[in-house]
């Protein structure tokens, strides 16, 4: 996150805001991620305040602001890359950037002071805010809150007196427990929700916010309001972390604990550091599997140093609002997502000692459970491995059953239509794969059931596919078919391995191109070893076993 060191607004007024429009006719562009954008629009909206410097109501633009830690990525994190029409090379310093949302609307301009790498920095002024369709009356800049809190007598001119808590992900009982104890000390709570980079077409999105408005709804006599930030979700802690009035960190804190003075900033945040997971607190109980399943590659997994700079951050923001103590993480005895996943999946009950009933109405309505919801089986495996075969047969026997929609998504027949004009290069590859993933996705959405026979031979992309479908709120069977090398050649129905030897196919996996074995495969099938039929009942075994058919 930037550090940002002076005043906190940085919207233009209309003037200036018409004259850099025209200007940016002439400029180069960038696309700005969801994420992307609602840091920039934190970083407009005044949230990134001094430690220890309250933010005053009715800041004003007096001219860019220099932002010496504040930097915008080019290159992969940007749909927009060096080499397009919108920018044809990395911008060099001198040069103004129009940052835009994905409609094309011009948020920002960035006049750009250094450019190291794929990295620029430089001179921000903002145009606009970014526009969100959903939920505006739970929207509120860094000013408007104040001001909010002041007209509610929740906070005072000589000093913030609330209190921060920051949701990641749902409220439960033991958090309302928490809140009501706050409020019996006499705190006023502001729970913020953190929602950076969250889209407003996302199911999942809107389920969290309606359990987090049902939850809050069961507190009487409680001075309790809900506020949508934009901040991106945190690693999940496993206790508690505190902000307290005399801006110390402290962590540990339980209900009702009170911050003890003089503690340091650094080591707090450690401590809080060593409690932390990877996994995601924003997640959900639709969209959380357990560390044993968890096939994100380590790389791309939160870390500790991460997880502290985040605490600082929320600290920086809270003060930013207004909100003079902070609240970061799940209270005591709070269930994880995937202990309420779990629950979910077998259509267990959810009692009241674990979470509220008007909350887990809103749960079981948007997760029932396995056997009521979509999945996708994906076989993966060398050309000539019986893939086509095996896929076709449990499309048949999931048809035969009468209680599942089943779309096949054969290879060879996604490329005829889906997939006509790409060709065999790598990219192409990954394209070709990556379509049938949101095919597979979105039949898994609607209740569906995707069966997918690509060859899919990397394991990044056949990650991805399994995050996109997994995302949708669904299941995902990858079954790998081991036949090996020798055998699916032997086979060659269609002469392919005949010809990539002779050089007439180029990067033919399995020859000239590799094939990565999965590691993360729910089953393991080698069809030297086993018949097409008893390969096929293994998988619907499975099925069975793990709750996706029920009878």
């Amino acid at each position: 996150m930037p550090t940002i060191r002076q005043r906190s607004a940085l919207l233009v007024d209309e003037a200036r805001a018409r004259e850099l429009t025209k200007a940016s006719l002439r400029w180069p562009s960038l696309t700005l991620t969801a994420t992307q954008l609602s840091d920039l629009e934190l970083l407009l909206s005044g949230g990134y305040p001094a430690l220890g410097v309250p933010a005053v109501a009715g800041d004003a633009y007096d001219g860019p602001a220099q932002l010496p830690r504040h930097t915008v990525e080019v290159g992969d994190a940007y749909p927009v890359t060096a080499g397009s029409a919108d920018l044809p090379r990395i911008p060099r310093p001198g040069t103004t950037v129009a940052l835009r949302d994905s409609e094309g609307v011009m948020i920002a301009a960035l006049r750009v002071t250094d450019a190291a790498g794929s990295t620029l920095s430089g001179l921000v002024e903002g145009l606009r805010l970014p526009d969100h369709p959903d939920y505006p009356e739970l929207r509120f800049t860094p000013a408007a809150l104040r001001l909010e809190l002041l007209r509610r007598g929740w906070i005072t001119p000589t000093g913030p007196a609330a209190t921060a808590l920051w949701a990641d992900g749902l409220l439960h009982t033991a958090d309302l427990d928490r809140i009501e104890a706050l409020a019996a000390a006499g705190n006023s709570i502001v729970v913020l929700a953190a929602v950076g980079g969250a889209d407003p077409a996302d199911a999942r999105h809107h389920l969290r916010v309606r359990c987090l408005r049902a939850a809050l709804a069961t507190l009487s006599d409680v001075r309790v309001m809900l506020a949508l930030v934009p901040v991106r979700a945190m690693p999940r802690l496993t206790e508690a972390v505190a902000f307290g009035p005399d801006n110390t960190i402290h962590a540990g804190a339980t209900t009702g604990d009170q911050p003890d003075a003089g503690q340091a900033t650094d080591q707090a945040t450690d401590r809080a550091t060593d409690r932390a997971t990877d996994q995601t607190a924003g997640q959900t109980a639709d969209q959380t599997t357990d560390q044993t399943t968890d096939h994100r590659p380590a790389d791309d997994r939160e870390t500790e140093p991460a997880l502290a700079a985040e605490i600082i951050h929320r600290t920086q923001v809270s003060l930013a609002y207004g909100l003079g103590s902070m609240i970061v993480g799940p209270a005591p005895n709070a269930p994880g997502a995937s202990a309420l996943a779990l629950l979910l999946d077998h259509g267990t009950r959810l009692p009241p000692m674990l979470t509220p009933p008007a909350v887990a109405a809103e749960l079981v309505r948007a997760q029932p459970p396995r056997g009521e919801r979509g999945f996708t089986v994906m076989f993966t495996g060398l050309s000539g491995s019986g893939k086509s075969t095996l896929a076709g047969l449990l499309a048949c026997r999931l048809l035969e059953r009468g209680d599942r929609r089943v779309t096949l998504l054969d290879g060879d027949v996604v490329r005829l239509h889906l997939s006509k004009g790409l060709g065999f290069s790598r990219e192409d590859r990954d394209i070709n794969v990556l379509r049938i993933g949101f095919v597979a996705a979105a039949v898994t959405a609607a209740g569906g059931t995707a069966v997918c026979a690509p060859i899919a031979p990397y394991g990044t992309v056949r990650r991805q596919v399994r995050t996109m479908v997994e995302d949708s709120g669904g299941g995902f069977i990858l079954v790998h078919v081991a036949t090996p090398l020798e055998i699916c050649e032997a086979r060659d129905r269609k002469g392919l391995y005949a010809k990539a030897r002779a050089g007439i196919i180029p990067s033919f996996t399995g020859v000239s191109d590799p094939y990565e074995e999965p590691t993360d495969a729910e089953i393991v099938i080698d069809t030297t070893q086993t018949s097409p039929q008893a390969a096929v009942q293994s998988i619907l075994d499975h099925l069975h076993t793990h709750g996706w058919l029920t009878s």
